[in-house]
C-alpha cells in the first residue's frame, strides 16, 4: 500500500515567495563545520599517516580503495532508508541527528592517531567517518532538493551552503596560521589536526539541531506510486536518462579532482618548494571563491546552470597547466598564486552547481514514476563522488608508485613525470569530458519551470 511522503510546506519568505534567506542560512550552517573535517580527510590525512605513523603507503592506499568498497554497500541502503523514514521530523532530520553523533567521535580518534596507529585503527576509525560522513551528505542533498522547486531559489540554497562549504575549508587552512606562534611553523602538523577535531566537537552539534529545529520539511510532495521502493529505482534507472548523463559528467569530474587532490599538497610541497606558502596559497584559494560567489549569482540570473558549470570546468582545468611554465622554488610564489587565484574564480561553480541540477533530476524522475527517491539519488550521487575520488587517489598514487616518487624525500629528476601526470595529465582530460557532457544536459530553465508546474498540480491533487 502506498503512503504519502512528507508534505510539510515551506515558509514564504518576507516578499511573500520562497523560503526566504535566513532560512537558506540556518540549513547551511552545518556545511561549514562538515567541510572543515572533510577537507584534510581528502588532501591531508593519507599524506599524514603515510609519514608521522606506523600505517604504510600502500595501506592507506589500501583503505582508501576499501572505503570505496564499503560506501558501494552502505550509501543505497542509506538512502532508501531515508527516502522510507516516515515521523513528524520529515525523512532527513532524523540521518542528520544521528551523523552529528557519530561524525565527532570518529574524528577525535582519526585526527589524533597516535605514533604506532597501524592499518587497523587507521581502517576502523575511517571507515566510522565513512558512515558519518555518508549520513549528513545523503540527508542534506535530499532535504535541499525538497525545499524548494523554483529554479533560481534552487540555485541560491545550493549558492548558500558553498559559501558556508567554503568558509569550512578556508578556516582549515587558517587554522595552521593561527597555531603558527605556538606551534613555531605554519605547515598542517598533528597539533593543527587535534586542535581540528576539538574545534568540531564544540560547533557542529549546536548548528545541527539549530537547523533541525528552525528549517521546514520542505515543499509538498506527491503520493507515492504503488511500485515498492526498489522497483521504483529500477524504473528511475532504466527511464531516467538526464539521472545518466549527470552520474556520467559528475564521475568524470570526481575522478579528475581526485586524482589531482591527492597529490595537491605533494606537488605544491615537494616539486614546486612552496611548502610554507601552501596554507596561504589555499586560504587565498578560498577567499577567491567566496569574493567571487556573488559574481557567479548574477550570471546565474542569465545562464542556465549546467551550461555555467562546463564553462567553469573547462576554465578551471585548463588554467592548471600554466603553473608548467612557472620556475621551481620561493620565486614562484607570486605566479604560482597568480594561477591559483584563476583556478579558484572558475572552480567556485562546482561547489554549487551539481546539487542544483541534481535536484532538478529528482524532480524529473518524480514526474516520471511518482516517487520521490531524492535520498537514493543523493546516495547514488555521494557514491560516484567517493568512488571516483577514491580511484583518483589510488591512480594518483599509483602513478607516483610508478615513477618510484618518494613522497617527503629527495627524488630523481626523471621521478617528476608520475607527479605530473596525477596532477595535470589526468585531471585535465577528465575535466574536460565533465565539461563536454555538462554542456550537453538535457534540463535546462524551461523544461524545469514545466515539471514544477506538474508536480505542483500533482501534490495538489494528491494531498
Amino acid at each position: 500500500m502506498s503512503r504519502p511522503a512528507q508534505a510539510t510546506a515551506a515558509p514564504r519568505g518576507e516578499d511573500g515567495t520562497g523560503l526566504g534567506w535566513w532560512r537558506m542560512l540556518v540549513f547551511s550552517l552545518p556545511a561549514g563545520p562538515h567541510a572543515f573535517i572533510v577537507m584534510p580527510l581528502m588532501v591531508v590525512l593519507p599524506g599524514f599517516y603515510a609519514s608521522n605513523t606506523a600505517v604504510t603507503t600502500a595501506q592507506v592506499a589500501l583503505v582508501i580503495s576499501l572505503g570505496r568498497v564499503f560506501d558501494a554497500v552502505i550509501d543505497p541502503f542509506l538512502g532508501h532508508m531515508s527516502d522510507r523514514t516516515p515521523g513528524r521530523l520529515g525523512p532527513r532530520k532524523p540521518w542528520l541527528i544521528s551523523a552529528t553523533l557519530i561524525c565527532p567521535l570518529a574524528i577525535f580518534f582519526l585526527y589524533q592517531p597516535p605514533r604506532d596507529a597501524g592499518f587497523v585503527y587507521f581502517t576502523a576509525w575511517s571507515f566510522l567517518l565513512y558512515v558519518g560522513t555518508s549520513m549528513f551528505e545523503i540527508g542534506r542533498g535530499a532535504w535541499s532538493a525538497e525545499l524548494t522547486r523554483d529554479y533560481t531559489e534552487r540555485s541560491q540554497v545550493s549558492m548558500v551552503t558553498a559559501f558556508f562549504n567554503i568558509c569550512g575549508s578556508l578556516s582549515f587552512w587558517l587554522l595552521p596560521l593561527l597555531l603558527a606562534k605556538t606551534a613555531g611553523t605554519t605547515a598542517i602538523t598533528g597539533g593543527t589536526l587535534s586542535a581540528l577535531s576539538w574545534i568540531y566537537l564544540f560547533v557542529m552539534p549546536p548548528l545541527m539541531l539549530l537547523s533541525v529545529w528552525l528549517v521546514p520539511v520542505g515543499v509538498p510532495q506527491i503520493a507515492e506510486a504503488s511500485l515498492s521502493a526498489w522497483r521504483a529505482m529500477l524504473s528511475s534507472l532504466r527511464l531516467c536518462r538526464p539521472l545518466w548523463h549527470y552520474l556520467a559528467a559528475i564521475s568524470c569530474w570526481g575522478l579528475g579532482q581526485g586524482t589531482f587532490m591527492t597529490v595537491l599538497y605533494v606537488f605544491m610541497t615537494d616539486y614546486m618548494q612552496l611548502g610554507e606558502k601552501f596554507p596561504v596559497m589555499m586560504l587565498s584559494y578560498f577567499v577567491i571563491q567566496l569574493l567571487v560567489m556573488p559574481v557567479w549569482g548574477r550570471i546565474l540570473r542569465r545562464v542556465d546552470r549546467h551550461r555555467a558549470w562546463a564553462v567553469s570546468l573547462a576554465v578551471d582545468c585548463c588554467s592548471r597547466l600554466l603553473i608548467l611554465l612557472l620556475p621551481v622554488g620561493p620565486e614562484a610564489f607570486v605566479p604560482a598564486f597568480a594561477v591559483v587565484a584563476i583556478s579558484a574564480t572558475f572552480a567556485t561553480p562546482c561547489n554549487f552547481l551539481p546539487p542544483a541540477l541534481l535536484a532538478d533530476v529528482v524532480d524529473y524522475n518524480t514526474l516520471k514514476v511518482r516517487s520521490n527517491q531524492a535520498a537514493r539519488f543523493y546516495a547514488l550521487n555521494s557514491l560516484a563522488i567517493k568512488i571516483m575520488q577514491a580511484l583518483g587517489g589510488g591512480l594518483a598514487f599509483a602513478c607516483l608508485a610508478a615513477a618510484d616518487y618518494q613522497i617527503g624525500k629527495p627524488n630523481p629528476p626523471e621521478a617528476a613525470w608520475g607527479l605530473l601526470v596525477a596532477y595535470l595529465g589526468i585531471p585535465t582530460v577528465l575535466l574536460l569530458a565533465a565539461a563536454v557532457l555538462a554542456w550537453r544536459f538535457p534540463l535546462d530553465r524551461v523544461s524545469q519551470r514545466t515539471i514544477r508546474r506538474r508536480l505542483e498540480r500533482l501534490a495538489t491533487r494528491t494531498a
